[in-house]
């Protein structure tokens, strides 16, 4: 190999080496929980603690209905049981249920919404329960996927290492230190292709005597606009 294609093959395994490391970096940034899921957990736990207050308020409610239906009962008891047999005691008792039994109907109403937010709290949590099952299945398989595809570039990205270094031993050392400053300079890209009289890096055509020179096996040409060292592949 000639010292521009020695250069221009460290390059492609330098591309391949970036693109993997740059794809690992990725990989670990998506591991763990992602924003989405956190969100739906965050949702599911306001939807149970709204519905346990909603079944608090129930409670109190039925509780509250409870007692008022009893006073009903203690009324009626003495109203139709014949104990009483005065009879303003007995239009007192008459207006006394029907105090209670109207309290006893706005109890009931009370209830019956609470029962309707109940039912609606109880859907809110199995929607948010559904729809966290749904994104944590599919983060789950997103996840095992990222592990394998991490586990895979690993090893490559060591192998690359590997042969980077051996690339780097054996090539010429001024040369390496050029590539090294070229690649610092274009963004990763020092070595370019010369087809049809062109330089690939920045595309324009060269001159003759330097696609002569770029030629020569032995020789280190530097295309004259970009600075990019020049091979023919």
């Amino acid at each position: 190999m000639t010292v521009a294609a020695d250069l221009f093959a460290l390059q492609e395994t330098d591309f391949a080496l970036d693109s993997a490391l740059a794809r690992l970096e990725e990989i670990e940034s998506q591991l763990g929980e992602s924003e989405e899921l956190t969100s739906a957990r965050g949702w599911l736990e306001a939807a149970t603690e709204h519905l346990r207050q909603l079944k608090s308020t129930q409670s109190d409610f039925e509780f509250e209905a409870d007692e008022v239906r009893a006073k009903v009962g203690t009324v009626e008891a003495r109203l139709y049981g014949g104990e009483v047999t005065d009879s303003r005691e007995l239009s007192d008792l008459d207006a006394d249920l029907k105090s209670i039994k109207n309290n006893l109907q706005t109890r009931e109403d009370s209830l019956l919404t609470s029962l309707e937010q109940t039912e609606e709290g109880e859907a809110a949590v199995a929607q948010a329960q559904a729809i966290l099952s749904d994104i944590e299945a599919r983060w789950k398989a997103g996840q095992s996927q990222l592990q394998a595809e991490k586990a895979d570039l690993e090893p490559e990205i060591e192998r690359l290492r590997a042969v980077r270094e051996e690339q780097s031993a054996a090539a010429d050392r001024a040369a390496l230190s050029l590539y090294d400053i070229l690649r610092n300079r274009r963004d990763g890209s020092a070595v370019a292709t010369v087809e049809r009289g062109m330089c690939q890096g920045c595309r324009i055509t060269l001159p003759r005597n330097i696609i002569q020179k770029a030629r020569n096996p032995g020789a280190l040409v530097q295309c004259v606009s970009c600075e990019r060292i020049l091979v023919f592949v």
